[in-house]
């Protein structure tokens, strides 16, 4: 026994000791927490918001359930990621703590390119997502997409966003070229036969089907004859199937 103790008596001190050292951290461990949830130097003062044009600092920190004071330890980020996804602008969203006393909220917001018309109106985003209804008292620029009922967009919504892609893409398109951008779209109405352009002057645009960017550079060209002849159109048919490079234009009596 006294050779045993001798022989093993060392490390068993030193187990016993780290057995200490480990009850002594963990307690220590618990205790520091405890004070660190309850402490006013991890009290919040300060909250950067970044990234937001459409919603405000105060609507942002209102539903994420932010007040000045707050304990960061005891703040749960996802819970008010998860909150401020809520908002109809809000694409993304990243809550991180700045200790001792700081909060920041990076936002990515959706980038409204068109309207929708579906009964009601909604803004529609880049990726061709309706992501906001428009409200009494909004006020927005943008093209209005017209031709897709609310039972067609709810019963057949594949064929509704294939349509709805179809005429972001023209509005894209159609935005991007310099020949033609200087009469902006008012409308785009989608129907069996194609697309329908409506300008913010009052031209109809018969685009069809197909091409739309070989069908815009015979527009382009179209138009400098008519402004060359002092001439104005009140539609333009750029959607002949059987002769697609021809163009058919309707004259208006009225002057440019």
């Amino acid at each position: 026994l006294k050779a045993a103790a001798k022989s093993h008596g060392p490390v068993v001190l030193k187990v016993l000791g780290l057995l200490a050292a480990s009850v002594a951290i963990f307690f220590g461990t618990l205790h520091g927490v405890a004070w660190a949830r309850t402490s006013p130097t991890f009290g919040l003062k300060t909250v950067s918001v970044t990234g937001q044009q459409e919603a405000t600092d105060v609507e942002l920190a209102r539903i994420a359930g932010i007040s000045l004071g707050q304990n960061l330890w005891t703040m749960e980020v996802r819970n008010m990621e998860r909150a401020i996804s809520a908002h109809p602008w809000i694409k993304s969203v990243k809550v991180t703590r700045r200790f001792p006393q700081g909060l920041a909220i990076e936002v990515e917001e959706h980038r409204a390119v068109a309207m929708l018309a579906i009964g009601e109106l909604y803004l529609v985003n880049e990726e061709s997502e309706p992501f906001k209804r428009i409200k009494a008292g909004d006020s927005f620029d943008l093209p209005l997409i017209t031709g897709i009922d609310r039972e067609q967009f709810a019963e057949g919504r594949d064929e509704a966003m294939t349509q709805l892609r179809e005429a972001i893409a023209l509005i894209d398109t159609y935005g991007a070229e310099p020949l033609v951008k200087k009469q902006p779209l008012s409308e785009v109405h989608l129907h069996p036969e194609g697309v329908t352009g409506v300008t913010c002057d009052g031209q109809e645009i018969e685009f069809g089907e197909g091409d739309v960017s070989a069908k815009l550079v015979r527009l382009a060209r179209v138009r400098k004859e008519l402004r060359a002849r002092s001439m104005v159109a009140e539609v333009i048919r750029l959607d002949n199937r059987a002769r697609p490079s021809w163009v058919a234009v309707q004259v208006s009596a009225k002057k440019p």
